[in-house]
């Protein structure tokens, strides 16, 4: 509806058209008035408080509905019988829902009618908690009532599309629009919104998400913003993933977030480059290809649709990415220093600190690393007035409306004053300079800006209020606001807020390939958040501080503590300082985060946690130092003379034989300085004829004297220094002082020299993640004794290193409690009175140590992906449990190489080792050559003393052609389709010459009737050669990739039909195939599975039939538990439940049980069908080289369904035109017989057929039955290696124009196969 508008003023307004699911009007307001749109919920703009005029709206809807809101009554009495509530698991989504990864199931939690049989929703009688403490006022409760009403009042109504649902629907409108204007303090009442609207949250985001762009894009609003961000709040307070609904309710809006299309466009232009310049280097071009073939590629490059769901389409067979992988550290604080000169410009010098020194050699390495972090108050700032977005790599982007004052400092005449705003302006891009040029000669630095007060609470607030103290296991120190539950979740909000910030910059600056590396305690949340912005993240932590939190953590600070816990668990892996933080927040997860899974590998010294569909590896990983750097200026002889000044300067006032204790760190109260000082006046006390010789030199570095806490701790620190002055004198050496304090920082050289100039170095904190001082120490100066309390990380390390132990022997003087003034002490006056001699001894052997792990071994070993559960580690296989996990976990790992390669993205390297650790776990397994023996376990459920012997020349095989597969595709010669099918050739028997003639001679069958309009085949001993069993016979990732790039390119219904099972030991479990390129017709076409909503099955059996089978496999099932006969649950496919018949394997394929033993059972599987269907109407039995199956006749005129069948229900069901275009069968045995004869039935000559097998008389058949239907288009190969060599050459081969096909009908990944769309493809 579209009227016209006369203002106050009388100037006639544009009309305004409003969605016309969001009209209603109001009584009282003028017929013909149409307010100027201001917001996307179409209300004229308000001077009122926005929570009044939320509120007024509120009752206005509620009115017009009939459904006023009365004071007292706040449940109503709406029927909501057919709600689904937050109450219940939502994991049932929209089924285009692009946010949820593929391989996740969908597990129905409704109750079930059983008188109906149909789905029941249970009635929501739960009272949503108030959001409102005792604290609020009552008018704040009585406002959260009516939002709170008007959520239900309005869901209720519009969830059942009927009369007033456009109204009820304006009425949830009101209160998003109130969450979003004010994200932070309303998100309670957004929580409140979606528990409410349960399972119609995908079908709310449709209506509402198009008006908030149009708002932002319109109006300059950021509610878009506003909206992702509340999402992430409310997943992380709660531990959901609700942001998926988001995703799947609006096609793109992932992309867009995180500039997804931009980041594949440029990758694929600097693919491009890098392969011109290859072509180019290696002068395999000539200009003619150089200058003209390179053209249109570049024009594809440009035009092609980037979806990233979508793989690019090229001529060669695969399409893989090269980039080079990057590390993106994420950190609160920079590696530099950023100030401002008196000219004003701005200056960037290289940084210090813990995290610097340990970062900055891994990013370093490449100046195409990135490193996030934010730049400090300073520069926040300068740019307050301006806008927080960021560009394509982080830096921050200046507002629209600045444009003018920008172009006009670019054109500035020296002579003309500038504004203070152009000022600003100019400062921001003076600022933007300096971190271009930075980053040109280093790594990247990206900045994350961040509003500034959301960064005091963070920082100041949560970070060092709370966190810190807390795991430091320090409550003392925490802030005493936090008992306030309000403050505590108020400030909460920041802190989830600067972690988004962090979270959505590093995915927007990553790609597939990228580690990203957060770092501390500042940026906990980043893996929840960013992997729920993106799920293919590969996202590392480390924490640099102890965790030992106290024990009341998880109760009192539980709005902290729980989503803290959870979010670590959303990390692929967690390292920490010490195997003791480690153990301590492994305890936590398993008292307080529910249905988790842990396990430890001894071997590998991880432990491994799944939680909700995720799995997190946790290291151990004492971070060190650069022991190069340190070494050098120790030995540099101005450092040397300076530390013989320092010594003589101090010493030179004491008595003979006196020692200098020095202590370096930052003025913390985690460092244990007040109680070092109590336990050095308390030496004094004990030991007086120590007075006038030693002296405590303490540099304490000053710090955070903003917080309240460090500020009192450190005032009182200096007085007790004071003190400790005062009482100890010495008559005959009156200038000797116990105590040197200073707080200003030294520089690396001076600090050095004092390392040098020690006697004794003091590193005791009450809790510490590692403190490297400690290892400075005695890396430049290993002749120093070291006092040391557990509170180190560096003491854990060197004690689990046996350098404190009765047998090795105590290399330092270890403080149990640094609270224990008295044993303190007896440090100190131990590491005075130790012998030279014995001091060097022990210095040495720790310095040797620490020499061998610096930090390139902490680097490198956190960096390693061997160590994380995502590869599998090398073992030996003993046991039938671990040869069948082993068997499925490189399925897992084919499955993600496959989809690397189709989808264009890079080759991650665990992939590599987890194949190549497999292959070496089973060969080093293998009793005699390929033979492995294996004996019974819980898992297998046999009995102690059952031992079988499979030969798994096959599973090698196939593992070592997948290596020579990864291998091809990350060569240079990635393109070349020769090289691949060649790689192939040489695993074949007959040799590679061979191989290449037999497989050009099927690939010219192939290209004759390429492209065809449906394609059927049989998979084992067709397109994958027989393994020793069938849970083992996992489809490789190569044969995968030809199969899915010729179903793509070559064919438009693909399906492979196979006499095995869908699940249970079925076919779906061995596939490595993504979902879309094949339909599978399981046992021999009966059950089909194209994707989770296109299943169906063959009804033609009825529920006796059904019944009778049961009772059969249920016997047979009794009859292979038996001793005599339980061989054969482990050979070949075991016994399978199919749908309409049962496989029993009585063979395995070299032949190696008893005929005896095969006729024995031979004779009971008869004898038990015999018992249940005497006349033989309903049950037929039959016997192939490798199986007796029992089959269920059904309604087939007394004929077993076969895979002829298959094709025909398929037919009947999805209705693929088999009339039209050429049909291509493929097959191995007699079983595939009918699927051929039912083709030639509906193709006719257009089928062509190629038969994998040497068997004359089968290739008899198969001729006799296409002379039959007059198909001359037969070929035979000798191995399924040869037709995946000939699908190979025709795949990449084909003429066919891409963009023409991509107009028909076929499937690809992201195309489900439709029945609808088949019928209106005829």
């Amino acid at each position: 509806m579209s009227k016209a508008a006369v203002l106050s003023n009388g100037v006639e307004a544009e009309k305004v058209t409003t969605p016309p699911d969001v009209v209603f009007s109001i009584e009282g307001e003028p017929e013909n008035f149409a307010p100027v749109r201001m917001d996307p919920f179409d209300r004229p703009k308000s001077d009122n408080d926005p929570i009044e005029d939320a509120v007024k709206r509120c009752h206005k809807v509620l009115e017009k509905l009939g459904c006023p809101f009365v004071p007292g009554n706040k449940e109503g009495d709406l029927d909501e019988s057919d709600e689904l509530t937050e109450s219940e698991d939502h994991d049932e989504m929209a089924k285009e829902d692009e946010g949820i990864p593929a391989n996740e199931r969908r597990v129905e939690t409704r109750k079930m009618d059983c008188t109906s049989g149909q789905l029941v929703a249970p009635k929501f009688t739960e009272k949503i908690e108030t959001m409102s403490s005792a604290s609020e006022s009552s008018e704040d409760n009585e406002y959260t009532a009516i939002f709170k009403y008007t959520i239900r009042t309005c869901h209720a109504i519009w969830k059942k599309r009927q009369k007033n649902s456009e109204i009820a629907l304006k009425g949830l409108m009101i209160v998003l629009e109130l969450c979003l204007s004010q994200p932070s303090a309303r998100d309670e009442l957004f929580s409140a919104l979606l528990e409410t609207l349960g399972f119609n949250t995908v079908a709310f985001w449709k209506s509402v998400v198009s008006l908030i762009y149009d708002s932002d894009l319109t109006y300059g609003t950021q509610y878009r913003e506003a909206l992702l961000f509340s999402m992430v709040l409310y997943d992380v307070n709660h531990g959901k993933n609700r942001l998926r609904e988001l995703y799947a309710s609006i096609p793109g809006f992932r992309q867009s977030m995180l500039g997804v299309r931009a980041k594949q466009f440029g990758e694929k232009y600097r693919h491009l480059q890098m392969k011109n310049a290859r072509s180019r280097a290696s002068s395999r071009m000539s200009s003619k290809v150089g200058s003209e073939e390179n053209l249109p590629a570049l024009s594809s490059v440009v035009n092609d649709v980037f979806d990233e769901e979508e793989p690019p389409i090229g001529n060669s067979l695969i399409d893989v990415a090269h980039d080079k992988q990057r590390v993106i550290n994420v950190s609160n604080a920079p590696p530099v220093s950023i100030s401002r000169k008196t000219s004003g410009s701005w200056e960037i010098k290289q940084g210090s600190g813990g995290l610097v020194a340990c970062v900055d050699p891994v990013m370093s390495a490449d100046k195409k690393n990135i490193w996030l972090s934010n730049l400090g108050v300073n520069m926040q700032e300068e740019l307050k007035e301006h806008s927080t977005t960021t560009n394509s790599i982080g830096l921050p982007l200046i507002k629209q409306a600045c444009a003018g004052e920008v172009f006009c400092v670019l054109e500035r005449n020296e002579k003309k004053e500038l504004t203070p705003k152009q000022q600003a302006v100019e400062s921001d891009m003076s600022l933007l300079s300096v971190l271009n040029t930075y980053n040109k000669h280093s790594y990247q630095l990206n900045p994350v800006v961040v509003n500034q007060d959301d960064y005091n609470t963070y920082y100041g607030g949560i970070s060092n209020g709370l966190l810190w103290p807390a795991l430091h296991n320090l409550p003392q120190y925490i802030s005493t606001c936090y008992d306030d539950q309000d403050v505590l979740r108020e400030q909460w909000c920041a802190y989830v807020r600067v972690n988004y910030l962090f979270s959505i910059n590093a995915a927007r600056n990553s790609r597939a390939q990228d580690f990203i590396w957060i770092h501390d305690y500042h940026l906990m949340l980043c893996g929840q958040i960013m992997r729920s912005l993106e799920t293919s993240l590969d996202i590392g932590f480390f924490l640099h501080i102890p965790f030992q939190p106290p024990a009341n953590f998880m109760t009192k600070y539980k709005t902290v503590a729980d989503p803290i816990i959870r979010a670590l668990l959303r990390f692929t892996k967690v390292g920490f300082q010490t195997s003791r933080d480690r153990e301590t927040f492994v305890k936590l997860v398993a008292a307080h985060v529910k249905r988790t899974k842990i396990e430890y590998d001894s071997r590998l010294d991880r432990y491994t946690i799944e939680h909700d569909g995720w799995t997190c590896s946790l290291g151990v990983f004492p971070v060190s130092i650069k022991i190069a750097d340190f070494v050098n200026i120790a030995k540099n002889p101005q450092t040397v003379i300076e530390a013989e000044d320092i010594k003589k300067q101090i010493m030179g006032k004491s008595g003979p034989n006196g020692q200098l204790f020095f202590s370096v760190e930052r003025f913390d109260y985690t460092k244990g300085i007040a109680e070092k000082l109590r336990a050095w006046q308390r030496y004094f006390e004990k030991y007086p004829d120590r007075i006038g010789k030693d002296v405590l030199l303490q540099v304490a570095v000053t710090n955070r004297r903003s917080v309240d806490s460090y500020r009192q701790y450190q005032d009182d620190v200096m007085a007790l220094a004071d003190l400790i002055n005062q009482k100890f004198k010495s008559e005959e050496y009156p200038e000797w002082k116990p105590v040197i304090f200073e707080t200003d920082g030294l520089p690396r050289s001076r600090l050095i020299a004092h390392y040098l100039a020690m006697d004794i170095g003091v590193v005791t904190p009450s809790k510490d993640g590692m403190n490297l001082v400690a290892k400075e120490m005695l890396v430049c100066n290993p002749t120093a004794s070291l006092v040391l309390s557990t509170g180190a990380g560096t003491e854990v390390q060197l004690s689990n290193a046996q350098f404190y132990s009765e047998q090795e022997g105590k290399c330092y003087h270890r403080v149990e409690d640094i609270a224990n003034a008295e044993a303190f002490a007896d440090n100190f006056f131990a590491a005075a009175t130790e012998s030279t001699s014995t001091r060097n001894l022990n210095g040495e052997k720790i310095n040797q140590f620490l020499c061998v792990h610096d930090i390139d071994e902490w680097s490198d070993q956190f960096l390693d992906p061997k160590w994380t559960h995502e590869v599998i580690s090398q073992c030996e296989v003993k046991q039938l449990g671990q040869f069948y996990n082993l068997m499925s976990r490189t399925a897992q790992v084919r499955r993600q190489i496959v989809e690397c390669v189709l989808k264009g993205l890079p080759i991650r390297p665990h992939f590599g080792y987890s194949l190549e650790n497999a292959k070496n776990s089973l060969e080093t397994s293998c009793n005699n050559g390929t033979k492995l023996t294996l004996e019974a376990d819980e898992e297998s459920g046999e009995e102690k003393g059952f031992k079988i012997t499979y030969d798994i020349r096959d599973e090698l095989s196939e593992m070592e052609k997948d290596l020579a597969f990864l291998a091809f595709i990350q060569s240079d010669e990635y393109e070349n389709a020769e090289e691949f099918i060649k790689s192939i050739g040489s695993f074949y028997e007959g040799g590679p010459v061979l191989f290449k003639n037999e497989v050009k001679q099927a690939a010219e069958v192939l290209q004759q009737g390429i492209h065809y309009n449906t394609f059927f085949t049989d998979r084992d001993g067709t397109l994958k050669s027989y393994a020793c069993s069938y849970p083992t016979s996992v489809q490789p990732a190569y044969s995968a990739v030809i199969q899915a790039q010729f179903a793509r390119r070559c064919a438009t219904f693909c399906a492979i039909v196979t006499t095995a099972p869908l699940l249970h030991t079925g076919i779906l479990e061995v596939a490595t195939i993504p979902e879309g390129y094949y339909a599978y017709g399981a046992s021999a076409g009966r059950e089909w599975y194209l994707n989770p909503a296109q299943q169906f099955k063959d009804r033609s059996f009825s529920v006796v039939d059904l019944t009778l089978m049961n009772k059969v496999f249920e016997l047979i099932e009794e009859l292979l538990e038996k001793p005599e006969f339980r061989t054969f649950k482990w050979i070949g496919s075991g016994i399978q439940k199919h749908c309409g018949h049962i496989t029993i394997a009585k063979q395995d394929v070299n032949g190696t049980i008893p005929t005896r033993k095969v006729t024995r059972l031979h004779e009971q599987l008869v004898k038990i069908v015999n018992d249940f269907d005497p006349n033989g109407t309903t049950l037929t039995m039959r016997e192939s080289d490798l199986d007796f199956k029992i089959y269920v006749k059904a309604k087939l005129k007394g004929r077993i369904f076969n895979k002829g069948h298959g094709i025909r229900l398929v037919k009947e069901k999805l209705n693929p035109n088999m009339s039209k275009g050429n049909c291509l069968v493929c097959g191995d045995s007699e079983s595939d017989i009918p699927m051929l004869e039912e083709c030639l039935k509906l193709a006719g000559s257009k089928v062509y057929t190629i038969w994998v097998t040497a068997d004359k008389s089968l290739q008899e058949k198969v001729n006799h039955l296409c002379e039959r239907y007059g198909c001359t288009h037969v070929h035979y190969v000798s191995c399924p290696q040869v037709l995946l060599g000939a699908m190979a050459y025709a795949t990449a081969h084909t003429l066919v124009n891409e963009k023409n096909r991509k107009s028909d009908f076929y499937y690809d990944s992201d195309t489900p196969m439709d029945q609808e769309e088949a019928v209106a493809d005829q």
